[in-house]
């Protein structure tokens, strides 16, 4: 693939999210690729989100850029597998190294938003809650598409909502478990 493949693979993955999933899927790379794909998205992430911290001078307050990396590598592994059991829970046919991929290009696609997200800050701070806006809408009208690919869903709507169940859901239930960890909530201060 040459960049004029690469920029065509991204535009029709913005623009149309099934086809854009169908066309990644195609390439159908041997697994360690796609766990390359994966750590190569989630460091390149983790790396534009200290640059603005760091550019600001809260590079000392910030946690260790490892840390981030283990937990956004964490997260991603999840999500994959419950867009994997989830989906086929509901009657998808999706399989996971399918999962791994199309996770690990969409971290890859948000990567490049919040590279314009990092120069409407530097550039246009007051734009940045507006793009920050259109960045979690952008997000979720990509993965609705490629989980709808995945598994060959017919609604993008119904795709969408339960993607918002099962992140409630886990998000309770991990909640749940940091708790009986022994993690606490933060305290409120008045405000």
């Amino acid at each position: 693939m040459n960049r004029d493949d690469i920029t065509a693979l991204v535009r029709l993955s913005v623009t149309e999210p099934e086809k854009g999933a169908q066309a990644v899927m195609a390439l159908d790379p041997p697994l360690p690729a796609r766990w390359m794909l994966m750590v190569f998205a989630v460091t390149l992430g983790v790396v534009l989100a200290y640059l603005l911290p760091v550019i600001a001078g809260q590079g000392p307050d910030l946690p260790s850029p490892f840390a981030a990396a283990m937990l956004q590598g964490g997260m991603n592994l999840v999500a994959v597998f419950l867009i994997t059991g989830v989906g086929r829970l509901f009657g998808g046919t999706g399989r996971f190294e399918d999962a791994l991929l199309l996770v690990g290009w969409l971290q890859l696609l948000m990567a490049g938003v919040q590279l314009v997200q990092l120069l409407v800050l530097l550039v246009l701070p007051p734009l940045g809650s507006v793009v920050m806006v259109a960045a979690v809408a952008l997000f979720f009208w990509l993965l609705s598409g490629f989980i709808r690919a995945l598994h060959g869903f017919q609604s993008r709507f119904v795709v969408l909502l339960g993607t918002l169940g099962t992140l409630f859901v886990a998000a309770f239930v991990m909640s749940v478990i940091l708790i009986l960890l022994g993690f606490e909530l933060p305290e409120m201060t008045n405000v």
